[in-house]
């Protein structure tokens, strides 16, 4: 059976994203690639909605991506469907969190636009009431440690 070639994009995606590494991440996208995060983290000051340029979008992967969880990430693809335009991938993550080193595990879903064999648009979606509290909880037991 033959993988359509999206679907591989997305699988290359994520190991790319374990990884971080820039250089296949900034191939993988279109120069005006958009991602939507969760609607909360823009209310948060996380990150603007949507996040705008195929680069913000890569430095936000990469970046941002040090500064909340520990060095070492594992995505697992539970799912991935894809064609020409669109695709969506179900995923869970599995590392530690930067500030306080205890686990996290959360799943995600993406639902992805495609242009020309790259990805155009990104729309996230996860259970941010938990990872929130996950991260709330890890900055007060840091603190509490601190003192």
């Amino acid at each position: 059976m033959t993988v359509h070639p999206n679907v591989q994009l997305l699988r290359d995606f994520f190991v790319a994203m374990q990884r971080l590494d820039k250089e296949a991440l900034a191939a993988q996208f279109t120069i005006d690639a958009r991602w939507w995060a969760p609607i909360s983290a823009e209310q948060r000051g996380l990150i603007s909605r949507p996040l705008e340029g195929g680069a913000a979008v890569v430095e936000l992967l990469t970046t941002l991506m040090t500064q909340i969880y520990g060095p070492e990430r594992t995505w697992t693809i539970q799912h991935v469907v894809a064609d020409d335009e669109t695709g969506a991938v179900h995923v869970e993550l599995v590392t530690t969190l930067a500030g306080s080193g205890q686990p996290y595990r959360n799943t995600y879903a993406f639902v992805y636009r495609f242009v020309n064999g790259q990805i155009a648009e990104v729309w996230e979606f996860t259970d941010t009431d938990y990872a929130y509290g996950q991260f709330e909880e890890a900055m007060v037991g840091q603190t509490s440690a601190d003192h």
